[in-house]
């Protein structure tokens, strides 16, 4: 007999685990350049930042819990507001989706995707967007059986002061 998978919102008891859980996600995608260059105190400010999407009313972390009462995955979801030459003026942004590898292919991302979806309906936000690593296959592709679609890539490079090169420019 199994034990059926449960998401509930994230109390702050769980921040330890949420917070390890965040450090195992940063882990798993060390090979996205947008981790390799975090301050000495990311972990502080991290969890100073979840506990704020707990404690919130515009903001919820959700978690699904193994049958052993552990934490085996977590999503975090919050209103944001859009540019004001876009509508929706404000969507629900859902971010770091993680599921714990070795709890992957149960279905656990489809069922935090699921909470959040009803999350931002009961806000009546019209729009929801969801922030993954385009390194995230598994979860892009669950992404898009969810409906999402990508409306942008982002692209980063760090500013070196001798390119371009400007063969004109005097030193």
């Amino acid at each position: 007999m199994t034990v059926e998978k449960r998401v509930r919102r994230a109390t702050l008891d769980d921040l330890d685990e949420i917070l390890s859980l965040w450090v195992h996600y940063i882990r798993v995608h060390r090979v996205n350049p947008a981790y390799r260059n975090m301050p000495p105190d990311a972990l502080k400010r991290r969890r100073k930042l979840f506990e704020s999407h707990i404690r919130e009313p515009e903001s919820e972390v959700f978690v699904v819990m193994g049958g052993d009462g552990c934490i085996e995955g977590m999503l975090t979801c919050f209103e944001e507001e859009n540019a004001d030459y876009f509508y929706p003026p404000k969507y629900a942004r859902f971010q770091t989706p993680f599921v714990r590898p070795e709890a992957r292919g149960q279905g656990h991302l489809r069922r935090l995707l699921d909470e959040a979806y009803r999350w931002a309906r009961e806000r009546e936000l019209t729009e929801a967007r969801l922030y993954v690593s385009a390194m995230a296959e598994s979860a892009n592709r669950v992404a898009e059986e969810h409906g999402f679609e990508a409306i942008a890539i982002i692209r980063r490079r760090a500013i070196e002061w001798d390119y371009p090169s400007d063969p004109g420019r005097r030193a």
